[in-house]
């Protein structure tokens, strides 16, 4: 009697693994982006879009400035607000070597996320956070060109995004010099991308 029960939970547990196995493929976390490098396409891609102020991105990304770009959406309820926390915090303790650098949050959600509404998101964090946005074509050509995964997930009458979470930092002449975690400290973020400015 007890083999068998035992052969009966064995049994049960292998059915209720294989049922989850899928869902917990669809729901797990967003893949890390594979690409290796950042081509000239995806800074022309990235070019063609707009910041929170009207501007193109090709005029607010000019000059020698490392760049670090992050994609995500304002309607997230915790990976983005948390990961753009770790930046404001990065910048805080990297002091007056945040100078070099230009922080970009690019919007995978440009039908909710406006130029006026990233501009009110983005101030709460910290004001030297550069917002992108544009057409849901731009956007989408742009996730394509720097290997970004994006997927809507219906909520009820609304959605939300699954998405790539990691951080680019990138050299003034657009070279990728290193991918960053978006989980972590902010001072371990800041070591990382003073790492990456002093290589």
């Amino acid at each position: 009697m007890g083999l068998s029960r035992s052969l009966w939970i064995t049994g049960i547990s292998l059915l209720v693994l294989s049922l989850a196995l899928p869902v917990s493929w669809y729901a797990w976390p967003a893949r890390s982006p594979v690409s290796a490098s950042i081509d000239r396409q995806a800074w022309e891609a990235l070019g063609q879009l707009s910041d929170q102020y009207g501007r193109s991105a090709t005029a607010s990304l000019s000059g020698d400035s490392w760049v670090l770009v992050f994609f995500g959406f304002t309607h997230c309820a915790d990976i983005c607000p948390a990961t753009l926390n770790q930046v404001a915090q990065a910048l805080e303790h990297m002091g007056s070597e945040a100078e070099r650098l230009q922080p970009v949050f690019v919007t995978l959600d440009p039908e909710r996320d406006t130029p006026e509404h990233l501009a009110r998101y983005l101030d709460f964090f910290d004001e030297r956070l550069l917002g992108l946005t544009g057409t849901p074509e731009q956007i989408e050509q742009v996730a394509d060109a720097w290997g970004i995964y994006s997927r809507r997930v219906p909520t009820g009458d609304s959605y939300m995004l699954d998405h790539s979470t990691t951080l680019f930092l990138l050299s003034p002449d657009g070279e990728l010099s290193r991918r960053l975690a978006g989980q972590g400290t902010g001072q371990r973020l800041a070591e990382d991308i003073a790492e990456g400015l002093s290589g």
